[in-house]
């Protein structure tokens, strides 16, 4: 009988214990005030969208990740992790991707890649993407054929280039 009553007694210790980080969780004390950072959440947003060309806000957490004040800045394209201090991107999740490209890891820019896919192909650029596995996937048409190429994101080289004809 001792013993269970021990038992019950640790079993409804960690139930009040875990309730007590629950509500602080929940009560947003891992949040902070913008007057203790550098950084307002406007520009963190406007910086999140400078970072993935379009971006349309849908929510603005402030947290806490490895002691560090950080704006999580989520969009229907992407997910964007701001520095709250320094604005720096620490983190882009774009829709759709199992895998993340921090953007450290991103040696040429969208405006690099966009050159190289020129030299390789004389048609127009329809769309750019820089893919979570760490390539930009560029689609380009000159009318009668449409391209698709990958290019490294962090060497800038022609991974793969494909070409078929224009269905329009």
């Amino acid at each position: 009988m001792m013993k269970k009553k021990w038992i019950i007694g640790g079993i409804v210790g960690v139930v009040l214990l875990g309730g007590a980080f629950g509500v602080s969780a929940m009560t947003g004390d891992s949040s902070f005030s913008e007057k203790d950072v550098s950084i307002s959440q406007k520009e963190a947003e406007k910086i999140a969208t400078e970072e993935v060309g379009e971006l349309t806000i849908q929510e603005v957490d402030k947290d806490f990740e490895d002691n560090v004040e950080v704006y999580e800045i989520e969009g229907k394209e992407a997910e964007v992790e701001v520095d709250a201090n320094t604005g720096e991107v620490l983190k882009v999740e774009r829709e759709g991707e199992g895998d993340e490209m921090k953007p450290e890891n991103v040696e040429v820019s969208k405006e690099q890649a966009e050159k190289i896919a020129k030299e390789q192909v004389k048609a127009e650029i329809v769309k750019v993407e820089l893919e979570g596995e760490g390539y930009y996937e560029i689609e380009m048409n000159d009318g009668q054929k449409e391209y698709d190429l990958k290019i490294d994101a962090t060497t800038g080289e022609v991974l793969e280039k494909k070409e078929d004809k224009d269905d329009d």
